[in-house]
């Protein structure tokens, strides 16, 4: 039995498997957090000064014994920087999470799909995600063992028909495509990319 090579996952080490798709989904998910924290803070400013028809607020100073009036903003400001950074980097994992939730199953796809047009027909899709991907992976895998039976039965008629002594340039044609195909061939399970190495 033939050694079968372990895949070794490295997510750091390729983690933009598709760069802009992935760029735009965590550029989306970081400005929406952003925003968030904008508009609760206008909002706030907005509810205050509807209320008391003004953005000042008066503070009782001790060391000077008198009302020191002071702006609301001077407080929200601190606070609204505070929200904005925590914002930023709990938006930035999730969209870095997020993103690669999505990048790896397209690149899976898109690499089955092309494995089938170059007449691999043995190619499989397998997802981590096996709750979430599991109709897919197995509706794809239907497709292409389904037409992996119809080139095998193509196939056999065809060496049927050449037994029979059959000849015509039809069916030479038909020979020379089914030649170029891998119908019979252990499963090939696609894989996120390897990383690129650097060359020195």
């Amino acid at each position: 039995m033939a050694n079968k090579t372990k895949f070794v996952r490295k997510p750091f080490g390729n983690f933009f498997i598709k760069k802009s798709l992935q760029m735009g989904l965590i550029m989306k998910v970081v400005t929406a957090a952003l925003l968030s924290v904008v508009l609760s803070s206008a909002s706030l400013v907005y509810v205050y000064w509807d209320r008391y028809d003004t953005v000042a607020i008066y503070m009782w100073n001790q060391d000077n014994n008198n009302l020191q009036k002071e702006s609301i903003l001077a407080l929200i400001l601190p606070t609204l920087g505070i929200s904005a950074a925590v914002s930023l980097i709990v938006a930035l994992g999730i969209g870095m999470y997020a993103s690669r939730k999505f990048a790896v199953p397209i690149y899976k796809i898109e690499q089955w799909t092309s494995m089938l047009l170059r007449g691999q027909m043995t190619a499989i899709l397998r997802f981590r995600e096996q709750e979430e991907m599991k109709d897919l992976s197995q509706r794809c895998n239907e497709l292409g063992e389904h037409m992996r039976d119809i080139l095998l039965d193509i196939k056999g008629k065809v060496k049927a028909m050449q037994e029979a002594g059959v000849k015509s340039p039809e069916l030479e044609s038909i020979i020379s495509k089914l030649g170029t195909m891998e119908l019979s061939n252990q499963p090939i399970e696609i894989h996120a990319p390897e990383p690129e190495q650097k060359q020195s």
